[in-house]
């Protein structure tokens, strides 16, 4: 056949070094097997799977070689759990860690998530980062977006929609407290908008750093019907890139309480991916629900407790912000302190800040502020005796806020080792999912269990084996043709010999 390899059953032509048809998985040797029995063996179905994933589709990962070749191992993995033998359809939790392995492969992108309950100072923290009010500070747990921003060449705004069955999975996930999503919903002819914005492409649009804000408020803000729609922003900032990577990305996520229950899913599921998450918390007093989120935070974090961050925010509102916030920082040291939260008071003395983020943003903005604004700033001056001199005080004041020190943790501890703690964390996550593989196989029995442990890392040696079983069943073969040869000449022998004698017999009688 000059070398061609065709499935007698579909018609595919297979490259000759194939066992098994890569589009219908029949074995492609039974020509040479008399007995079907022997390639209708479950190891021979074993074989058929191993070798087809030999072939699974690689893309290819450019920016990193080990990167590479974790995913193309968990490629294999994937279309091998995918099968209806292995039991996909009961461990989908795997096949979505797979599927988020890929998204952190080929898109690495360094997350530092905010996390924080309703008026915790999140946004105002974000935009004090960042430089400049780009983030809204008037949205509230049931209206916000979530939204991300990095460095980039150009400024721009990326908006993603929710398709129809994203929103038909949110509008179910309400709870019993939605009454106030529902109420601003209905008051802003929800409905109405919905039929233009659920399912919409994808809007990019570039633009200059001094439109980003008003563009954003048009997507998040209460006021605009738009931003129930949105199931993600992205935003492109220029002034960024001489101070951040462009693989380092700010995430501003809406609320773990949030009363649409699929929001805060979202929430989560970047809080899981995230590299480092910054948890806002008053400085004042530490609620109930501020602390149930922190816990979920740690929960999602245990492999890593050391990427958790707590920030004490208004840290101004104390009545003796410097004094004060000595005894408070003590007080959620001992109590964030334990199994469920940092290993340790060392640990958590240091990722334990506070900061006065709105107090820094008038600071930086000092010759554009409003009567109220100043206001504000004026009063924070009089706490320290600054009055006589704001204009004259405003880095020292600025410095009293902390931003800088945050900001100097972010760039020392994580931005100038951001490859580093991605390659850990792709590790981890590789492993993790190997290791849920392996109890996977354990719960199989016979073939399955083999197949899983046989491909989990070296699939080659799978080659290997399907060259043994071959060889093997090309020995028994053999031996079973030269057994059926040996069989038909003893027959015809003992045939022969028979008709010799009976015949002889027959002679003998004619005789006498």
């Amino acid at each position: 056949m000059n070398g061609r390899n065709i499935c007698d059953k579909c018609g595919r032509d297979n490259p000759p070094t194939r066992y098994f048809c890569e589009q219908c998985g029949r074995f492609l040797k039974s020509g040479d097997y008399s007995d079907p029995s022997l390639y209708a063996l479950p190891e021979m179905k074993v074989m058929r799977i191993v070798d087809n994933l030999q072939h699974v589709p690689h893309t290819r990962v450019i920016w990193d070689d080990m990167t590479d070749l974790y995913v193309s191992r968990i490629e294999k993995l994937k279309a091998l759990f995918g099968l209806p033998e292995m039991g996909a359809n009961k461990n989908s939790d795997i096949i979505k860690k797979m599927d988020d392995f890929f998204n952190l492969c080929h898109k690495p992108d360094f997350q530092i998530a905010f996390v924080g309950t309703i008026k915790t100072g999140k946004s105002t923290l974000i935009n004090a980062l960042l430089g400049k009010n780009y983030a809204s500070m008037a949205v509230t747990p049931e209206t916000a977006a979530l939204t991300k921003f990095r460095a980039s060449a150009k400024d721009y705004v990326d908006v993603t929609f929710y398709t129809p069955d994203e929103w038909r999975q949110l509008w179910n996930s309400r709870s019993q407290g939605a009454d106030k999503f529902m109420e601003e919903y209905n008051r802003l002819n929800g409905e109405m908008h919905r039929r233009k914005w659920i399912g919409h492409p994808p809007i990019h649009k570039e633009m200059s750093n001094d439109d980003i804000e008003k563009e954003l408020e048009i997507w998040s803000s209460s006021q605009h019907a738009e931003h129930y729609f949105v199931k993600e922003i992205e935003v492109g900032i220029s002034t960024l890139a001489s101070n951040f990577p462009q693989q380092v990305v700010f995430v501003d996520t809406p609320g773990l309480s949030d009363p649409v229950v699929y929001r805060s899913e979202l929430s989560r599921n970047y809080i899981r991916r995230a590299n480092a998450v910054f948890v806002c918390i008053e400085a004042k007093k530490t609620y109930e629900e501020e602390i149930k989120t922190i816990a979920s935070v740690f929960s999602f974090s245990s492999e890593d407790k050391s990427k958790v961050h707590i920030i004490a925010t208004h840290w101004d509102t104390l009545n003796y912000p410097v004094e004060d916030w000595k005894r408070q920082k003590e007080y959620l040291v001992e109590q964030f302190t334990g199994k469920a939260f940092f290993d340790t008071p060392e640990q958590a003395r240091e990722n334990i800040m506070h900061s006065a983020a709105f107090i820094y943003n008038l600071c930086r903005d000092f010759g554009k502020l409003d009567s109220k604004q100043y206001k504000a700033l004026k009063k924070f001056a009089l706490t320290f005796d600054y009055e006589d001199d704001i204009k004259g005080n405003l880095y020292k004041m600025a410095e009293m806020t902390n931003i800088d020190n945050i900001m100097d943790v972010i760039r020392s501890k994580l931005v100038n080792n951001y490859k580093r703690i991605l390659m850990s964390d792709i590790k981890t996550k590789y492993n993790d999912i190997v290791y849920d593989l392996k109890r996977a196989a354990e719960e199989k029995r016979g073939s399955s269990a083999e197949l899983l442990q046989t491909t989990s890392l070296r699939l080659d040696e799978s080659r290997q084996k399907i060259e043994e079983h071959r060889e093997k069943r090309e020995v028994v073969q053999s031996a079973s043709n030269q057994l059926q040869e040996i069989i038909k000449k003893v027959k015809l022998e003992t045939r022969n010999r028979t008709d010799e004698i009976c015949g002889s017999l027959r002679r003998n009688l004619v005789k006498k």
